[in-house]
């Protein structure tokens, strides 16, 4: 079993933030496994501080010349950890979530840190993850800032599975990643009955909530039976929560080494949905964000 495209590159946005260096070194890892060249990328705007006003040509060139110090490094720093393989660098001009939406055309894989360092040289900000999360052609994996939480040896995927179609995308992602970590992996159903527990909260103990639960569990178990035939050698364990989406994906990903999650773009503007947007940005853990497409999305 294989998602991965042979010949088709790991792309990280690069800057000289520390989130962006942690990035690189897990874009790094990812194509080692996947056997995939590594491309850095560092964005160049023209416009001073976001503004409409063009740099001028030696302000830029200067830009230019520092952008490429900083991935002339941060390249040094990666070649190691990609077991031989191809590793090339690049400043592109253009706004930071373009450069990346246009990379992630061609690649297998686009990797960004959740912050970076801003202005005219940063490529990574919080607001960029918001922008190329929704509107990627390939998966995307985000990098978390470190001092969110502190875990030792983490360890498991664990994947988020809605019961609906679209999950097979999702899931075949998640299944490569657990199989060439060598680890476990964790499928997480997180349901609520919101017409039943917000305007009818009087008749809650009327209702049978095991034989709800148990109907849940048939969901995720179904979702994933296809999966654990295909892809034997991955252990998996089922968790089923009564709890929002988001809330429990979080939870259950506190010490997990990734979070993979489906992304469906609801309409033309490709906006976060409530549950992407609230892992985005409070996992704790590199979160990889998998498009679901229009054909399967339902």
């Amino acid at each position: 079993m294989t998602v991965t495209a042979p010949g088709r590159p790991v792309v990280v946005g690069v800057d000289g933030s520390e989130n962006a260096r942690a990035a690189a070194h897990l874009a790094a890892e990812e194509a080692r496994r996947r056997h995939a060249p590594l491309e850095l990328v560092s964005a160049l705007p023209r416009a001073f501080l976001g503004t409409v006003t063009r740099a001028p040509e030696p302000a830029f060139s200067a830009a230019h010349q520092n952008v490429s110090e900083v991935l002339r490094s941060v390249a040094a720093e990666v070649t190691e950890a990609v077991g031989g393989g191809t590793v090339t660098s690049s400043v592109v001009e253009g706004a930071p979530a373009d450069v990346l939406r246009e990379a992630s055309a061609y690649a297998q894989l686009v990797v960004l840190g959740s912050r970076g360092v801003g202005g005219v040289a940063g490529l990574v900000t919080g607001s960029t993850a918001s922008a190329v999360v929704p509107t990627a052609d390939c998966p995307v994996l985000v990098v978390p800032d470190d001092t969110t939480a502190a875990v030792s040896e983490r360890r498991s995927v664990v994947v988020g599975v809605e019961g609906r179609p679209g999950d097979e995308e999702v899931l075949a992602f998640a299944f490569e990643e657990a199989a060439t970590r060598g680890t476990d992996l964790i499928a997480v159903h997180a349901w609520r009955d919101v017409v039943l527990e917000t305007p009818y909260q009087s008749i809650s103990p009327l209702i049978d909530w095991t034989s709800v639960q148990q109907e849940e569990e048939r969901v995720l178990a179904e979702a994933i039976a296809g999966w654990r035939d295909k892809v034997p050698d991955v252990p998996v364990r089922e968790v089923v929560v009564r709890d929002k989406t988001a809330r429990g994906l979080i939870a259950a990903a506190l010490t997990a080494e990734l979070l993979v999650i489906g992304h469906r773009r609801r309409n033309r503007l490709a906006t976060l949905g409530s549950t992407t947007h609230g892992v985005l940005h409070r996992a704790t853990c590199p979160l990889a964000v998998v498009p679901i497409s229009a054909r399967t999305a339902g």
